[in-house]
């Protein structure tokens, strides 16, 4: 299972532009929290094999330390 804290909405006021390029200011009102359940799916997979490369980074250091003791 994975959980996610909802994305917050930021209510100040801020500048951008539009498509054409003409400033903007954009200030929300009421809750705007984006949908991050398609990207959730991708963000959940990266973290999982980041883990796992860890795992078998430190494995593998166990393994040297065994090596170094065998033969040094």
């Amino acid at each position: 299972k994975v959980y996610f804290k909802p994305t917050p909405s930021i209510f100040v006021a801020q500048e951008t532009i539009d498509t054409e390029g003409k400033e903007l200011t954009c200030k929300l009102k009421g809750r705007h929290d984006p949908c991050i359940a398609v990207r959730g799916s991708v963000v959940a997979e990266a973290m999982a094999a980041l883990v796992v490369a860890d795992m078998v980074l430190l494995n593998l250091g166990s393994q040297m330390e065994h090596v170094k003791k065998i033969y040094m």
